[in-house]
Order: structure tokens, then C-alpha cells, then sequence
């Protein structure tokens, strides 16, 4: 039986799904499914999402939900871009895509990590890329645009500027077509991209790759109108332009290749196009026939069937800060240890997901001690939060910084009950802490062997740890440690027990 996998992504002009197979260790795609949602039209710093675009949303998602029912959760990545990450009501309007999708939830990704999906979804598409040459990947999606650079899978810079092709559909009001409008737009742009033009610059590329149904668009009619070949021109851009400017109304345009509703944003989508032509100095652009929503697909089986990225960001996180790797090692040593031993109901059983971040923690929960010494978790927790980790969505970083602030010393569990995660993933979570933290006063005199007795008990409110009474008795410092810890736990509303048991 072929084992199926689907992405969903959020995006501010479409939301798009993806169903694939994975047959004889190669991924098929089975179903591929665009709707035009516009989350990001009408949005507004203070009102957020527009009722009528939510609405869109919910019965777009209601159609995918139905989809996706037969896949397992763990084989399905469902990823929020900008305007999840920029809307004020982003969070209760996520609730209710939430409850539509049922066991699937939302990870909404910063524009860097939007970034590097594209780039791994443009890799593996398009058929010209080789390890000699360094490509420049642009992609103009509803609320924002990414540029990265790389050379074959190695992503060397990556950005992200807030212009989009809804976004930039206020330059427009009422769907006037004006040349005037349009001059303001591609000013716009140009200014946004003054920010990190210097930067691309530097990184000098040798071809110049367009992701997503923008640039699709403009190929697809600069073919029709035989100003192309393949690929887009800065002469057929221009050319566009002035064929566009030929409509006073944006539901007038009527031109070959483009298709409904493409035409609400196909002007400004040209504006952003011709302002990245210009200041960048692009003479062609190639065109990939995957993007975001591939990338998601590659990164969602690289993580269950090869390795997961973000490994490779903690490891780079804790060399960044100058963590001994023997410290790091010998926590997590001990740390697996301890969940190897520990024993729960079956509703409170680690997740795969869960022994990760417990890992994870292990390892990078003493960069803070780059700063300071004094409250070190506190800094490492901050470090973790706002460092941008190649893999880890906004909330998977709020998980794993709120469980190494809570590592040594006092307890605080606001943060995790900030992180909108269900009461239940917070109980689980608190089995990681408590974990990390013991392993932490274990591994104090930099010993991994003396943990194997060690025994964990768990339920919804009472921790029972069990050891040894000879190996207590002789280790008077953990014995204090472990006393304090019975305070920190009681103030949260946990009772923490020592069973000594004669060997």
C-alpha cells in the first residue's frame, strides 16, 4: 500500500495543496489543487483579515480537509505565510481553519523559512540547476516576496520583503488602471528592494529563477503574445506594461493567457516584476514549475524518511554560541536515558516529535551562558525564540525556548500557554521538563552513567521519581536539588515525589 503525504499552503493570494505518493523511494504527485482565496486583500493593520477573504478561506479549506481525512496527521504539513505572520487577527482566524481541518494544525513559517521551502521546491524542479552555478530564486506571492540566493541545495542568502501582488493592489483603488498608479507601485517596490539590493548584489548569480503563479502568469502570456519563447524579458515586461495600461479597469483585461482571476492581480503582480527587473538589472528570467508548496512536500519526507533540518540548525546554533559539545552531549545522553525509563498513561506518552525537542533542548539550552551566567536560560530561551532556525516554524520555536527557560530554577509555564497548544500537548510537554531539568542536576558533576536506576513516573498532576536510597544518600548535592525541586514543581500545581527503594 503507497504510504500518502499532502502540504497545504496558506497563501496571501491562493491556497494551494499538494497529495503525493512515495513509491519506490520517489515521490509522486497524485493531486494538485489551486483556489484563489486573496487573504490579503482589504487587510489593514488594525481590522486584520477581511470577513468576506476568511470566509474564502474556510470553505477553501473545508474542500481540502476533505481531501486529506484518509492521510495520517504526521504525514501532513499545512504552512502559514505572511499574512498569518502580519494580520492582527491571524490567531483567532487560524483557530478556525483549525477546528475545519480537525487533527491537522497550522505552522506559520517567518519569510526566511519561506524562503529556504522555495528554494528546496525550486531545486528539486526545475531540470536546468547544477552544483557550478549560482542561482538568484525571486518569488512575488500575495503579501510578500522572496529572494534567494544558492548554489545547488545550498542556500547562501535569503530575504524576504513585505510587497505582494494583493498586498500591492492598493496602489489601485477600485480596480483603476492608471499609469500614474502604476509608476507609484513599481516606486514602491524599488524602495523595498534599495534594502537589500547592495546585499544580492554581492552575491553575484549566474541564472535567474522565478517561482510561483506570478511570474507563471507573465510567462504564460509574453508565450501567447509571442514576445517570448521561454522565460520573461525585460523587453517583454515592458511591453506588457504597456498593454495593460491599455484598460482603465482591472475586470476590463481581457488578453491571451490570462485567466480569471488571475486579472485582479496581474498588473500589480507586473509593477513588482519590473521593479526587480530594473533594479536588479535582469536581462531573463527562467521560470520553475515548482516552488513553496513542493518544498514543503520534500522538507515533510526529509524529516520522517532522511534527515530533519532542523538538527542541523541546533548543532549550528550551539557552535554559533560556543557551547563544549561534552556538556551537550552529556545532557542529552542523560536526557534519553531518563524518557527511556519513564513510564505514563498512553494519552500522556511521549511523541517522536516530543523525544526531539527534548533532544533538541539537551543541546542548546546552555548557549545563553554566551551573555551571561546569571539567569542564563532566560537568554538562551530569548536566543532561541528570535534566531532565525532553518526548519523550525514561529510556533516550533516558542515550544523549544519556553521548555530550556524552563530547564533550571524557577517555573514558569505562561509561555507554552502562549504558544496556543492544546492542554494536553502542555502536559506532555511538562514530562519534557521535567526530564531536562533532572537530567540537568544529574549531569552536574559531569557523570552520564549513574542515571540507568533512575525511574519516572508520570499522571496529569503528580511526578514520582524513583532511584536508589544507597545512591541518594551518597549524592548529598542532588539530594538538595531534588528537594528545591519539589517547591518549584508544588508552586505550579504538581506534586513531585522521591521514591527511595532499597537496592
Amino acid at each position: 500500500m503507497q504510504e500518502l503525504y499532502a502540504t497545504i499552503d496558506l497563501g496571501s493570494n491562493s491556497f494551494h495543496m499538494l497529495t503525493a505518493a512515495l513509491v519506490h523511494d520517489e515521490i509522486k504527485i497524485l493531486e494538485s489543487n489551486s483556489e484563489k482565496v486573496m487573504l490579503a486583500e482589504g487587510l489593514t493593520k488594525k481590522q486584520g483579515i477581511h470577513p468576506q477573504a476568511m470566509q474564502r478561506g474556510l470553505e477553501c479549506i473545508a474542500r481540502f480537509a476533505q481531501r486529506i481525512e484518509n492521510i495520517p496527521p504526521e504525514n501532513v504539513r499545512i504552512i502559514g505565510t505572511n499574512t498569518l505572520r502580519a494580520a492582527s487577527n491571524a490567531k483567532q482566524f487560524v483557530n478556525q481553519l483549525e477546528k475545519v481541518l480537525k487533527n491537522n494544525s497550522i505552522n506559520i513559517v517567518s519569510g526566511i523559512e519561506e524562503a529556504r521551502l522555495i528554494y528546496l521546491g525550486v531545486n528539486h524542479s526545475w531540470s536546468n540547476l547544477n552544483q557550478n552555478t549560482k542561482n538568484l530564486v525571486v518569488d512575488i506571492g500575495g503579501g510578500s516576496t522572496e529572494f534567494i540566493v544558492g548554489r545547488n541545495f545550498k542556500l547562501r542568502q535569503a530575504e524576504s520583503l513585505r510587497m505582494g501582488c494583493v498586498a500591492f493592489r492598493r496602489f489601485f483603488p477600485e480596480n483603476k488602471v492608471t499609469e500614474s498608479a502604476f509608476k507609484k507601485a513599481v516606486k514602491a517596490a524599488k524602495f523595498q528592494i534599495a534594502n537589500i539590493q547592495k546585499e544580492l548584489k554581492t552575491n553575484a548569480w549566474d541564472n535567474v529563477i522565478g517561482s510561483a503563479g506570478t511570474f507563471k502568469a507573465i510567462e504564460k502570456i509574453l508565450i501567447q503574445l509571442e514576445l517570448s519563447d521561454e522565460g520573461i524579458t525585460l523587453k517583454g515586461l515592458k511591453t506588457l506594461k504597456e498593454i495593460l495600461l491599455q484598460f482603465d479597469n482591472m475586470d476590463d483585461i481581457s488578453i491571451p493567457g490570462l485567466k480569471a482571476p488571475r486579472d485582479q492581480t496581474i498588473i500589480p503582480g507586473v509593477a513588482i516584476a519590473l521593479a526587480i527587473f530594473q533594479a536588479l538589472k535582469i536581462k531573463k528570467m527562467h521560470i520553475s514549475r515548482g516552488g513553496l508548496r513542493e518544498g514543503i512536500l520534500y522538507d515533510l519526507i526529509g524529516r520522517i524518511k532522511a534527515e530533519d533540518i532542523r538538527q542541523r540548525s541546533i548543532s549550528a546554533l550551539s557552535q554559533r554560541y560556543h557551547v563544549p559539545e561534552f556538556r551537550s552531549q552529556l545532557l542529552t545522553k542523560i536526557s534519553k536515558k531518563l524518557a527511556g525509563n519513564i513510564k505514563t498513561s498512553k494519552s500522556l506518552s511521549l511523541s517522536q516529535e516530543n523525544l526531539k525537542f527534548l533532544e533538541w533542548a539537551a543541546q542548546c539550552c546552555r548557549i545563553g551562558l554566551a551573555l551571561s551566567h546569571s539567569q542564563y536560560q532566560k537568554h538562551s530561551a530569548y536566543l532561541i525564540k528570535y534566531s532565525e532556525l532553518s526548519g523550525f516554524t514561529i510556533k516550533e520555536r516558542e515550544v523549544l525556548a519556553a521548555i530550556v527557560k524552563n530547564h533550571r530554577r524557577k517555573l514558569c509555564f505562561t509561555a507554552l500557554e502562549e504558544v496556543q497548544i492544546s492542554e494536553l500537548e502542555i502536559k506532555r510537554l511538562s514530562i519534557v521538563i521535567l526530564i531536562l531539568r533532572l537530567a540537568n542536576i544529574i549531569g552536574q558533576n559531569g557523570k552520564s552513567n549513574q542515571s540507568g536506576h533512575i525511574k519516572i513516573e508520570a499522571n496529569s498532576q503528580c511526578f514520582t521519581i524513583v532511584m536508589r536510597e544507597k545512591w541518594f544518600a551518597k549524592h548529598h548535592l542532588i539530594g538538595q536539588a531534588l528537594e528545591l525541586e519539589q517547591d518549584y514543581w508544588r508552586k505550579t500545581g504538581f506534586e513531585l515525589v522521591i521514591n527511595l527503594k532499597n537496592d
